[in-house]
């Protein structure tokens, strides 16, 4: 079906390219670019880049929600 030179990341270069992400967040505008490079050469390779700038921002969104959460809570416990 697909080559095997375009094999998607394994588990720990997707987890190296998570760790990477956190400490130089420009590295999504790099998945951006990355996926529309290789979208026709490489289209697995390019789902699996995609994928894991996908997983950040799920990542991000989910910090963004508890942290609302949190302070909506702690507004109102210190109405009582």
């Amino acid at each position: 079906m697909f080559p095997p030179y375009d094999a998607p990341l394994t588990s720990g270069q997707r987890f190296i390219l998570l760790v990477l992400t956190l400490v130089f967040p420009p590295l999504l505008f790099v998945y951006v670019v990355a996926f529309y490079w290789f979208r026709d050469t490489y289209p697995q390779r390019a789902q699996s880049i995609a994928g894991v700038g996908f997983t950040f921002m799920q990542g991000v969104l989910l910090v963004v929600l508890l942290v609302a959460v949190f302070q909506f809570l702690a507004s109102l416990a210190a109405r009582f």
